[in-house]
């Protein structure tokens, strides 16, 4: 997919996030930091049934990450951070060193002395034929329009997820961002938001992060 239809879907999904914090009255707002760039080194070889993969493991995503939210930190933000979260083209993957067998991850979570460094793949939200109706090959511009929107829903809806689970929510049964899905289908029916109580429990812990960090500042999610 173009670039350029990859950035307007992560700014749009920001923004959006951002406006849903905002009108929920929950202090969590998102700052875009930039694009992360890994080396051509990192690269490894995947081997899946639909052929070799040349993809970034989930580990060098994750030291680069850290390296990056040290450096905003040190640079002495106005606003508190002690988590970031990264949107990924790349399919999610780490290497069982002892099995030799590689895992794939949707979204994946790590803490590192009280930093909390969160990743979410995009390319699973990516409905089939986007790209070619994005490129005018088939389909109407309505159509793409459609399938675009409906991409943005859905990454939206993960990156909510993982807000979530940023702030120590679980899993949920309800109609929920919370509650994971068996089938993308499972997924789009999924609402936009959190239940009443993911909702309080968020909020709860979104305020007992602001005490920790300082009174009235802010996090990155």
């Amino acid at each position: 997919m173009e670039r350029k239809v990859i950035e307007d879907v992560v700014f749009n999904v920001v923004d959006e996030a951002n406006r849903f914090f905002a009108e929920s009255g929950i202090d969590v707002r998102l700052l875009y930091i930039g694009q992360l760039h890994l080396e051509p080194g990192y690269l490894i070889s995947l081997n899946t049934p639909e052929g070799t993969l040349r993809v970034y493991p989930l580990e060098a995503i994750i030291d680069v990450l850290h390296a990056r939210l040290l450096g905003e930190i040190e640079r002495g933000s106005n606003m508190k951070m002690n988590k970031i979260f990264a949107l990924t083209t790349f399919p999610l993957v780490s290497r069982n060193p002892y099995f030799d067998f590689y895992e794939r991850f949707l979204g994946i979570q790590e803490t590192r002395l009280g930093l909390r460094i969160m990743v979410l793949s995009m390319k699973p939200f990516e409905p089939p034929g986007l790209t070619s109706l994005l490129n005018g090959n088939k389909g109407s511009r309505e159509d793409a329009k459609k399938h675009l929107r409906l991409f943005k829903d859905r990454v939206l809806k993960g990156l909510l997820h993982e807000i979530g689970h940023g702030f120590g929510l679980g899993h949920c049964t309800n109609e929920c961002v919370m509650n994971p899905p068996d089938s993308i289908e499972e997924w789009d029916s999924r609402p936009v938001g959190y239940c009443h109580s993911c909702f309080i429990d968020l909020k709860r812990a979104v305020e007992w992060s602001e005490l920790s960090l300082g009174e009235g500042e802010r996090e990155q999610g």
